[in-house]
């Protein structure tokens, strides 16, 4: 059976963050099931901060999707329309620089994305936190719609900041933290029952 060579792309709103950029490859790229409908959410995280691009090909390497140059921004979310994809396994590529960075396959039937046994890398991506000069960068996917809270402590524990965090599918935001002193600092996530920390030095 001939692959249909196009997606539908639908829209989705999101925040996008224009940053710096950093020397390593490093970041994410899943695609997952929305709800219960023929869409997939293709997601893909890079901690380049570079000018990148996410691709959709065939397992034979028929391309059926490319977003062109992404830009500077951090983070990439779009929901496609696979119904009109032919059954059959695919990859999502994320790229940069003519090379391939990161992929992950996956299998399309009955016009629906094939759900994939969720595995521990998936779950990481869920959430990112890091820093660059003098900017503190947040990004995290909610499939859950949960509530994101987040809370900046000094070393010694004192609170420095916290906020809530929009209630959306995806987002990224900036911090400027160029009024803190050199030093260590500690950034909590808390979305649910779920929390994470991360150690951020300035």
């Amino acid at each position: 059976m001939k692959t249909k060579k196009f997606l539908s792309v639908v829209a989705l709103a999101t925040l996008m963050v224009s940053v710096g950029s950093t020397a390593m490859a490093k970041g994410k790229i899943t695609v997952y099931p929305y709800l219960d409908t023929n869409y997939a959410l293709v997601s893909a995280l890079s901690e380049e901060m570079v000018d990148f691009s996410v691709e959709i090909k065939t397992e034979k390497g028929e391309f059926v999707y490319s977003s062109g140059k992404v830009g500077s921004s951090a983070q990439f979310n779009k929901l496609f329309d696979f119904s009109k994809l032919s059954d059959g396994k695919y990859v999502a590529v994320l790229k940069g620089s003519g090379k391939t960075f990161l992929k992950d396959e996956f299998t399309v039937a009955n016009g629906k994305l094939v759900k994939k046994v969720a595995d521990k890398d998936a779950e990481e991506m869920a959430a990112k936190v890091w820093a660059k000069n003098d900017f503190i960068f947040v990004s995290y996917l909610n499939k859950d719609y949960d509530a994101y809270s987040m809370k900046v402590e000094d070393e010694s524990g004192n609170v420095l900041f916290e906020s809530a965090l929009p209630k959306e599918l995806t987002y990224s935001g900036k911090f400027d933290v160029s009024s803190l002193p050199s030093g260590t600092y500690y950034v909590s996530l808390v979305s649910g029952k779920n929390s994470s920390s991360y150690a951020i030095r300035k």
